[in-house]
């Protein structure tokens, strides 16, 4: 109940100021939500430091005015870097750089695609900002109370070998990273800049978790949730078209509400992360953007990313050898 509340409550707030993208508003929630109270509030402040210095530096790119090609360039090493960082920092603390890669990918991947979307940077940095601010200050105020004080010393740092292989993720990740950006370059449209983000964010989840490996297992078959997910909210959306804001809304808290049921349980609290992510991505909740047929082929190409990841990742980060310590429980990765 409480991540449904705070997720509701960001949804809803989000769309009555006018934003966007009142969907990013929700996102927080689910991964700002943590067992301990201690990384409860520092993920929390990371998230919206990381998105202030995220947006800062892609607008800061932009004014410059270089050539797509020289952004697409710089974005890649910038995601490349801060996937690096975050694995090499190795705890809690590293959702700071790890929020910086996401905010400058959530900005410039769509300014890549140009006049195709209407796409304005600022604009759309500062609605990254405020929902941030939304979601984050949601999620603190419902969970807070809720959320007990630690019980135990987080684990020793492993220090052996951290530097090789934080170069080995930032690598991966800057080469994926740069694969989506020329795909939207060459072809500006919703379902491909769908398949592109979602290329760069969980290439980037793999790569800076400490142990990437119940990750994984999980990916697809939470991403094949919120995609279906999706798609059914967009289908029954439709026809409600006609009875006002009021009664969508109340739809999308039914969908909102099963979302939660899915990440609140352990067996399934993975899983049900992503296919949170997924559905709000997906059925881009609180607007009306892109119908079903247009969502159905984004949702294809979300699809093929995740099986793309998936697949490249044992070799590109070494799955097969031995991995650092997972992080402690109820620490959410992403």
């Amino acid at each position: 109940m409480q991540l449904f509340a705070a997720a509701a409550m960001a949804l809803g707030l989000a769309q009555m100021l006018g934003l966007a993208n009142p969907y990013w508003a929700a996102m927080p929630v689910w991964v700002v939500h943590q067992v301990w109270r201690e990384d409860l509030l520092l993920r929390a402040l990371l998230r919206v430091l990381g998105t202030l210095a995220g947006a800062a530096l892609a607008l800061g790119l932009l004014a410059l005015g270089p050539p797509d090609l020289v952004i697409a360039l710089v974005l890649a090493l910038a995601v490349g870097a801060t996937a690096g960082v975050a694995w090499w920092i190795g705890s809690v603390m590293s959702y700071g750089a790890f929020m910086l890669g996401v905010t400058l990918f959530v900005v410039l991947l769509p300014a890549l695609a140009g006049p195709a979307f209407d796409v304005s940077a600022t604009p759309a940095a500062l609605d990254r900002i405020l929902c941030t601010l939304i979601g984050v200050v949601s999620v603190t105020a419902v969970t807070f109370a809720f959320t007990p004080v630690r019980s135990a010393p987080l684990p020793p740092r492993v220090t052996q070998g951290r530097i090789p292989a934080a170069l080995r993720r930032a690598l991966f990740c800057a080469v994926m990273t740069a694969g989506g950006a020329g795909l939207v370059m060459l072809w500006p449209r919703f379902d491909v800049l769908t398949g592109a983000m979602t290329l760069t964010v969980y290439t980037m989840i793999l790569a800076s978790a400490p142990n990437p490996r119940p990750i994984r297992q999980t990916l697809l078959p939470g991403v094949a949730i919120g995609m279906l997910a999706a798609l059914c909210f967009l289908a029954l959306r439709t026809p409600l078209r006609a009875d006002g804001a009021g009664v969508i809304f109340a739809l999308t808290l039914v969908f909102l509400a099963a979302g939660a049921v899915l990440r609140a349980h352990p067996r399934t609290a993975g899983m049900g992360l992503d296919a949170n992510m997924c559905f709000l991505l997906l059925a881009e909740a609180g607007t009306w953007r892109h119908e079903l047929a247009d969502a159905f082929v984004a949702g294809l190409c979300l699809l093929a990313a995740t099986v793309l990841v998936v697949l490249l990742s044992p070799v590109a980060l070494g799955l097969r050898g031995p991995l650092r310590p997972a992080p402690p429980a109820g620490e959410t990765p992403g």
